[in-house]
């Protein structure tokens, strides 16, 4: 009975992770001079996190933080929240960030977005 629970939370955690990574990342507006911020779902928990493949030219990465979402208990795993990325726009122009979602440890559960950056 309980490997078969196992199996059963294993299974419900699968099919939340492949939901989480097909959310793509907004794009993002921006002045210069200023701070740029924006925020996706993620479940670290898990092992599943956004990480920054490239950054383009109109932007420094200051930080990122991740919140648990309220719906879930203290130290409970495989409940997401939401990944906060922050940024300053260095200068204006358009440009590229590429982000992959996926474990960091498994190349193969990688997906890649692209977000188009726009700072005037």
């Amino acid at each position: 009975m309980a490997v078969k629970k196992m199996l059963i939370a294993g299974i419900i955690m699968a099919v939340s992770t492949s939901t989480m990574a097909s959310e793509k990342v907004k794009d993002i507006k921006g002045v210069q001079g200023k701070k740029v911020s924006f925020s996706v779902e993620s479940n670290p928990t898990t092992g599943y996190g956004w990480m920054i493949k490239s950054l383009p030219d109109e932007l420094v990465f200051v930080s990122s933080s991740y919140e648990q979402s309220k719906d879930c208990g203290e130290g409970a795993v495989g409940c997401s929240g939401k990944e906060t990325f922050n940024f300053i726009a260095q200068k204006s122009g358009k440009g590229e960030l590429k982000m992959i979602y996926g474990q960091s440890f498994d190349k193969a559960s990688w997906e890649e977005s692209t977000v188009k950056v726009d700072i005037k």
